[in-house]
């Protein structure tokens, strides 16, 4: 491998995540593996093959390129697209056998159309707003919404489903928004409507609301071992490691300066590394002079802004990294650990654009192997 920053795949982490997962929510709850964005960084196929291979059969995408990727992968289950779409593009969900996600009646209209031109029905997950305020008509209004769906006759309503916005942040909402959707589904029933598949618990609704989980869950980051809280019930394994490797060092004297804009002071005479990756690989600007990396099991501050495509590290008198040295941006060594978690809350950000934005260009390596995990104090091996 030419270039000196690549990402590590755990498969094995990824497999034991979706065990758990399937453990919590019991075997009668569907789960939609959420492999959008490429699978949150991880990559969409070698992620999705390897669900697949432990009984996944329902996906759930951003886009229709992500859909179609899956099935020129072979992948025969469900996919649904998480996200409303042009109705241009309708013919792609009939060509490629696609759950599309309804919120508006003009979509629903051409897909009919286009489903009848071609003698099939067309399974549909509607989304209704409980509280977002991004997709959906609003709960007080979908039960019309819904009633005229019904005059479609080629679209078959598989399933209904709504977003939480604050389940990390207010229990209390949050409840709300679950009581909300369940009292409107039961105002369905009592008109002879129902759906076969309810849902709107994604990760942290799965952990923290089990009154959330329905007949259908949704979850993505918690797959990839990434906790949506604090407090977290389920046991994960991180998936991702992400490493660099040193490609100068330099000795710079006692009140040089490091990086754009010259924030960072030498302060006494020592060493600085400069590691292969940057702002355009994914790694934030915002880590400038606040984050840490870890070289041969020791912990090191970034020193200066995030540039491009480098970070420089202070490693005062520590004369043992050479050029060529492997970096530790998320993962863990033998006594450290840093994780997408800890990256989130340096840079202000969420653990999932973290993730997420981490460049198509760097390489992924995928394997299996034992993670190590520390739990109040013990060390575990899975």
């Amino acid at each position: 491998m030419i270039r000196p920053l690549w990402a590590e795949i755990n498969l094995k982490a990824l497999r034991d995540n979706y065990q758990a997962i399937r453990l919590y929510v019991g075997e009668k709850t569907r789960i939609i593996a959420v492999v959008k964005q490429s699978a949150y960084g991880h990559g969409l196929i070698p992620v999705s093959r390897e669900l697949r291979s432990q009984g996944v059969d329902f996906f759930g995408v951003a886009s229709i390129e992500e859909a179609i990727s899956l099935r020129e992968d072979g992948f025969k289950g469900d996919i649904i697209v998480l996200t409303s779409i042009l109705e241009e593009f309708v013919s792609y969900f009939l060509e490629y056998d696609l759950i599309p996600t309804v919120v508006d009646l003009g979509f629903a209209k051409k897909l009919n159309k286009e489903a009848r031109s071609k003698n099939k029905r067309v399974p549909i997950h509607v989304k209704i707003d409980t509280g977002m305020g991004r997709l959906g008509p609003g709960y007080q209004q979908a039960h019309l919404f819904i009633k005229e769906l019904m005059n479609f006759k080629n679209l078959n309503l598989e399933g209904i489903y709504t977003h939480f916005p604050v389940a990390d942040t207010d229990t209390v909402f949050t409840n709300f928004q679950i009581e909300a959707f369940n009292q409107f589904i039961c105002s369905l029933n009592e008109d002879n409507i129902s759906f076969k598949y309810c849902h709107c618990a994604n990760s942290m609704g799965i952990i923290n609301y089990p009154n959330a989980h329905f007949n259908m869950v949704r979850p993505g980051l918690i797959l990839y071992g990434i906790k949506p809280c604090l407090n977290c019930d389920l046991i994960l394994d991180p998936v991702l490691t992400l490493k660099a490797k040193v490609v100068f060092v330099k000795k710079n004297k006692q009140g040089s300066s490091v990086g754009y804009g010259r924030t960072f002071l030498v302060s006494e005479e020592g060493n600085i590394a400069t590691i292969a990756v940057g702002y355009a690989d994914g790694y934030p600007w915002a880590l400038s002079n606040r984050s840490k990396v870890i070289i041969k099991d020791k912990l090191f501050n970034v020193a200066g802004r995030v540039c491009m495509d480098h970070i420089m590290v202070d490693l005062k008198d520590d004369n043992d990294v050479k050029q060529g040295q492997e970096v530790i941006l998320i993962g863990k060594s033998k006594n450290h650990q840093i994780t997408v978690e800890d990256l989130a809350q340096e840079s202000r950000t969420i653990p999932y654009e973290i993730v997420s934005r981490l460049s198509s260009k760097i390489p992924r390596i995928y394997k299996y192997f034992k993670v190590e995990t520390k739990q109040e104090g013990q060390q575990v091996i899975r």
